[in-house]
């Protein structure tokens, strides 16, 4: 593999989370869903979001989850439903995982852990506390 010329962090940053964004984005699409209601979904993995706080634009996107079972409203809360966590949790561990098992297929396990935990650090050192999210 020839390496080209050096490029700085932002641009690899950059690069990977759209290469990485888009294949997932694919995947999820093959499954039926739209990329922005993937993101209504993984949103709602991590907890009840209100409806002030929803993104510009994800209503439509909300009430189509909702008519297929996988978000409910309870008072002024967007939940996941128990088929939702399925649905969530059945995307995470098949094309979800699929595009990050090919991101890093041509790295040895000890490279991984060293690509993850540098990749840590940089963020802890511009202020990235793990409480935080």
């Amino acid at each position: 593999m020839t390496m080209t010329a050096p490029r700085p962090l932002g641009y690899w940053l950059t690069t990977l989370d759209r290469l990485v964004e888009e294949q997932i984005a694919d995947a999820v699409e093959a499954s039926g869903l739209r990329r922005s209601q993937w993101r209504v979904l993984s949103r709602l993995a991590l907890g009840a979001i209100t409806e002030g706080s929803l993104d510009p634009g994800a209503e439509d996107d909300v009430r189509a989850l909702g008519d297929a079972g996988l978000v409910e409203h309870h008072g002024a809360e967007y939940r996941l439903t128990a088929t939702g966590h399925d649905r969530v949790a059945e995307l995470q561990e098949g094309p979800v995982q699929a595009v990050a098992d090919r991101a890093v297929a041509d790295l040895s396990p000890a490279e991984q852990d060293a690509l993850l935990a540098g990749l840590e650090k940089v963020a802890r050192s511009l202020g990235w506390l793990e409480s935080a999210g």
